[in-house]
């Protein structure tokens, strides 16, 4: 788990558009919000 302060590690996510884009990609850009849901069901 990462803890505040910690590098995100190196992923890439499809846009809307179905395109692979990476942190990298996104950064510097207008605006950026990265939201992660873990799953159903957890306690926290």
């Amino acid at each position: 788990m990462l803890q505040k302060g910690d590098a995100l590690p190196k992923f890439k996510l499809p846009d809307q558009s179905g395109q692979e884009k990476t942190f990298k990609d996104l950064t510097g850009k207008k605006g950026l919000v990265l939201f992660v849901y873990s799953r159903d069901n957890t306690s926290g």
